[in-house]
């Protein structure tokens, strides 16, 4: 039997990259900031801009406060208004949803596809053409998920958006560093939203987030609409509604040392995966990432029928995990009113879902204990089964 490591297991681990990069060079970083005095939308700010761009492949990122910040300023810049339906996964994190909400648009939520839980190209149809025959909404937007950092079928999902006149907002805040078809996470769509929060591929150290374009007309209104819809040639006409989506200088600077190791990191994160896809009994069901895809791994997520009985028996064992999601999106209060479709495949992924440890940190005594007593309680299931 392998033996419970010493040191505790960690689901996420924010805090082992200060002593990979060396916690001196975060120290000099925010000396530098200290001494120049830009504390918001510095020269860092401008840098990290500049290198998240570059490494994506697309012509303009802007840096913003939080993840949505970032979903809510793409959907600002395409006029998002009430009236307008915006379709929007619902096996996920709130923030997809809460964007158009926040600006009068109403969220059209569309079910998952069973085997990738990202959302399902075919459904998307259904709810297209359900809302076309009802003929009360402008069609506007579509926001898919890279849910745990896996790309969606965006081929798929961005035919179906063009073909009914939409445009495609990627919600890759858990997929920073994926690729899709040789295609970097955040380059896929015609605009997408990253975060930055601790927890993420690609950490900081508090929240923050970035929006990525193509164009100069888009960019150029993320760049007013996160500082109250402020006019660039006159900072005391604002031109258009905004909000306060500035990232603070100091995140910057810890993103710019962050990047520095994501490459390593997304590669650990790969070796991890590979060892669960490998060695996790076939009792699990483990997420599909589409063929000439890689995820970036922001958890690694399996679905079981017995998960709330496996997440007490992980959790007596040492072993960390969570359940992501337990409730979906269009069945959480605020959103009730907006709970007009029926999402099986969502609302079973809620109930089975579970996320174990996944970071680039995990060594392979860590990984022997979680694997060894997952297949432990396989074993009993499978024993009792038969």
């Amino acid at each position: 039997m392998t033996s419970k490591p010493n040191k505790p297991i960690m689901l996420f681990d924010c805090k082992t990259s200060q002593s990979v990069i060396g916690r001196e060079k975060f120290l000099q970083a925010f000396e530098k900031i200290l001494d120049h005095g830009a504390y918001c939308q510095g020269p860092e700010t401008r840098e990290l801009d500049a290198k998240l761009a570059e490494y994506c492949g697309t012509k303009h990122c802007s840096t913003c406060g939080s993840g949505t910040d970032a979903l809510t300023l793409a959907l600002m810049a395409w006029g998002v208004k009430p009236g307008d339906a915006v379709f929007v996964s619902s096996f996920t994190f709130v923030s997809s949803a809460e964007a158009p909400v926040l600006l009068g648009a109403t969220p059209i939520f569309v079910d998952s596809d069973p085997d990738t839980y990202n959302m399902d190209p075919k459904d998307l149809q259904r709810a297209i053409d359900e809302v076309k025959k009802e003929g009360k909404l402008n069609l506007k937007a579509v926001i898919p998920v890279d849910i745990f950092g896996s790309p969606c079928q965006y081929d798929e999902i961005i035919k179906i958006a063009h073909d009914n006149g939409m445009k495609v907002l990627s919600d890759s805040c858990q997929s920073f560093g994926s690729v899709y078809k040789g295609k970097k996470s955040c380059s896929i769509a015609d605009m997408s939203a990253t975060s930055f929060y601790p927890t993420k591929p690609l950490g900081g150290y508090g929240d923050g987030g970035a929006a990525f374009s193509n164009t100069d007309e888009e960019d150029a209104l993320v760049q007013s609409c996160r500082v109250h819809g402020m006019s660039p040639e006159d900072h005391y006409d604002n031109v258009r509604l905004g909000m306060t989506g500035r990232m603070n200088t100091f995140q910057a600077a810890v993103l710019l040392q962050k990047l520095t190791v994501l490459d390593q990191e997304l590669k650990d994160r790969f070796r991890v995966a590979s060892r669960y896809d490998n060695e996790l009994s076939s009792y699990f069901g483990k997420q599909k990432i589409l063929d000439g895809c890689r995820s970036a791994y922001a958890l690694y997520t399996i679905h079981c029928n017995d998960r709330d009985e496996l997440m007490s028996f992980l959790k007596e064992n040492g072993i960390p995990c969570g359940a992501y999601y337990p409730r979906p999106v269009n069945k959480q209060t605020a959103y009730a009113e907006w709970n007009t479709r029926s999402l099986p495949v969502c609302e079973n992924l809620s109930k089975t879902a579970l996320s174990i440890p996944m970071t680039p940190y995990l060594d392979d005594e860590d990984l022997d204990y979680i694997i060894s007593k997952m297949n432990e309680f396989a074993a009993k299931k499978m024993d009792k089964a038969a």
